[in-house]
C-alpha cells in the first residue's frame, strides 16, 4: 500500500482490559481488514474518547460509534459499509463477499439475532465492569439502560444457562452447514466467517470457559475455528 493510502483503524478499548480485542463491531473491521490482507494501524479509544474523538474525524452530528477506518483522508463509518467499501477499494485483494452481497448480509441479520443476541446477555455486565471507572461504568450503564425497556442491566442479562442453551441452538445450524463446507462462505472464508468469528472473539474475551464448554464442544466448530485463525491473527495464509 502506498504510503498516501495509508489506512487507520479505530478499535474500542476497556480501560480496565486495555489492549483486549473485544468487540463484536470492530472485530468485523479488524478482521475484514485481516482477511483481504491490507496493512492498517490500530488507534484505541474508549468509551469517554468516544464522545469526543469520533465527532471530530467523521464531521457528523449523529450518535458517534465505532468502528471507523480513515483511508486517503476520508472516514468510513460502520462495519457492514466499511466492508463494501474495502471491497471496492480493494478488489485485487482476498474477497469479502465472492460476488453474493446479499447471502452475506442474511448471516450477518441471521448472526446478531441467534447468536450474538445471547452472547451480549452472558458477557454485559463483565463489560460494564471493564468500562473504566466509576464515572465511565455509570454512563455505560444509563446509555444501555435507556433501550432496555425499564430493565437494569442485571435483569436484561437474565439467566446465563437460559443465554446458552440459546446460543448452542444458533449454533448448531452453523455446524450442521459446516459438516459440508470449511467455511461458512464455502471453499474460501468471506464476510460471514468474519461475522461469526467477531462474535465468538466477544464470548472468548470475557467467558472463555463458556466458550470451550458451549463452543467448541462441537468438533466441527472447533476445526473451522483452528482453521480460521489466520483471520483473527492477521498472519496471511498463501492462496486464499
Amino acid at each position: 500500500m502506498p504510503a498516501n493510502d495509508k489506512l487507520v483503524f479505530y478499535d474500542l478499548e476497556l480501560l480496565n482490559k486495555p489492549g483486549l480485542v473485544w468487540s463484536p463491531n470492530t472485530c468485523k473491521t479488524r478482521y475484514a481488514l485481516n482477511l483481504k490482507h491490507i496493512p492498517y494501524e490500530t488507534r484505541w479509544v474508549n468509551f469517554g474518547d468516544i464522545q469526543t474523538v469520533i465527532p471530530a474525524i467523521t464531521k457528523r452530528s449523529e450518535r458517534p460509534t465505532v468502528p471507523i477506518i480513515v483511508h486517503n483522508d476520508k472516514p468510513v463509518v460502520d462495519s457492514w459499509d466499511i466492508a463494501v467499501y474495502l471491497e471496492e477499494q480493494f478488489p485485487n485483494n482476498p474477497s469479502l463477499f465472492h460476488g453474493n452481497v446479499a447471502l452475506h448480509n442474511f448471516f450477518l441479520q441471521y448472526s446478531n439475532k441467534y447468536i450474538n443476541g445471547s452472547i451480549y446477555r452472558i458477557v454485559l455486565l463483565d463489560v460494564h465492569a471493564s468500562t473504566g471507572d466509576e464515572k465511565l461504568q455509570g454512563w455505560f450503564r444509563k446509555d444501555r439502560e435507556s433501550s432496555m425497556r425499564g430493565k437494569s442491566l442485571e435483569q436484561f442479562a437474565g439467566d446465563v444457562n437460559d443465554n446458552v442453551t440459546k446460543l448452542k441452538t444458533g449454533i448448531a445450524l452453523v455446524s450442521s452447514h459446516l459438516k459440508d463446507h470449511p467455511y461458512v462462505t464455502g471453499d474460501r472464508p468471506g464476510w460471514a466467517d468474519v461475522v461469526l468469528l467477531s462474535h465468538l472473539t466477544f464470548l472468548v474475551a470475557f467467558k472463555p470457559e463458556i466458550f470451550e464448554t458451549a463452543v467448541l464442544s462441537d468438533e466441527r466448530i472447533r476445526a473451522w475455528w483452528d482453521r480460521t485463525e489466520h483471520i483473527r491473527t492477521g498472519v496471511a495464509l498463501p492462496n486464499l
